[in-house]
């Protein structure tokens, strides 16, 4: 997570949406804000992230495929932020355009939490290097480290896949100076779930819903459902220090500079919150998600596999400048 420089209050019209015309598909809504696609208790609480691309040329709220929508489109014409764009002197890395929850609003630890959001990506859909759909950023003492978890679209050798990835297994960071920025850098383990063809969720409504309580030893609960499907049913520690768990969510894609001419990346958000309960997120099918509670493992995933990341090692053998340590 990181500092915003564009507010998100002040800048947005009035929260009335006018009701003498009427609003087609593809429409853009009169009002601009993102609140209109929060739900539960959570308006208000995600800030716009400084690293984003311009949000003029970035973010629509529209009409789409029946429901209000925020619309973001990202392009390499859109550059990114310094941080995000160059890595090791090289320009055309990686952009982002994000909401996320502020620290004083992310996920407390040792409380049932229950996530959703909705997403709709255009047929065309590809990512061969990662194009991240949420994730949920450790905060260890005011400090923002990298995921515990995310959403994403990757090519891991058998084409765009939508997949996810967690560090519950072992995620040990510090804090260190990467360019004129900090970032930091973890030994951690990935377990990466394939969760299928990315063709098989393009051109409607994708529904995600996670139930978790996030711990620092062996009582850490991490369940997850896409379209009513189990998918991951995780028990033990969920993280290796942190306090507070900040969820965020838009497009954050990398490695553009490593493909010949990047297409532009389009997808459409709506019902995106967090709540105590299934039912405070406006869930339809929430008996059925509980009934499927202790189905442990990670059902419904035809792929699974491990690697051994060792970013805090590499970072330190080559005489990286650390600024702190966990």
């Amino acid at each position: 997570m990181f500092l915003f420089s564009i507010a998100l209050i002040g800048c947005m019209p009035s929260e009335d949406i006018a009701t003498d015309t009427q609003i087609i598909d593809g429409d853009q809504l009169p009002n601009q804000n993102i609140n209109q696609i929060i739900i539960s208790k959570n308006k208000g609480a995600y800030k716009f992230v400084e690293r984003n691309v311009s949000k003029r040329k970035a973010f629509k709220m529209v009409q789409h495929d029946g429901r209000p929508a925020a619309r973001i489109n990202l392009s390499t014409e859109m550059g990114g932020a310094r941080d995000d764009w160059y890595r090791d002197g090289v320009s055309g890395y990686g952009q982002r355009f994000e909401y996320g929850e502020r620290k004083a609003k992310a996920q407390i630890f040792n409380n049932e939490i229950w996530t959703r959001i909705e997403f709709w990506l255009p047929s065309e859909t590809v990512s061969t290097e990662q194009t991240t759909i949420f994730d949920l950023k450790e905060i260890r003492n005011s400090q923002t480290f990298g995921p515990l978890l995310n959403l994403a679209i990757r090519d891991d050798g058998q084409g765009s896949v939508l997949k996810i990835k967690h560090n519950f297994e072992g995620n040990d960071c510090i804090i260190g100076r990467d360019g004129a920025g900090e970032n930091s850098f973890c030994d951690k383990i990935d377990l990466n779930l394939t969760i299928g063809p990315i063709k098989n969720f393009t051109g409607r409504w994708v529904s995600f819903v996670s139930r978790a309580i996030w711990s620092n030893d062996k009582n850490g609960v991490y369940d997850a459902w896409i379209d009513g499907k189990k998918v991951i049913g995780y028990r033990g520690n969920t993280s290796f220090g942190a306090d507070r768990v900040a969820f965020k969510f838009g497009l954050y894609r990398i490695g553009l500079n490593k493909i010949a001419d990047p297409k532009d990346i389009t997808i459409y958000f709506s019902q995106v919150g967090t709540a105590d309960t299934c039912e405070e997120l406006e869930l339809q099918n929430c008996a059925n998600l509980e009934k499927t509670i202790e189905t442990l493992g990670y059902p419904n995933a035809p792929r699974i596999f491990r690697t051994n990341i060792k970013q805090k090692s590499d970072f330190l053998e080559s005489g990286g400048t650390v600024l702190k340590y966990f």
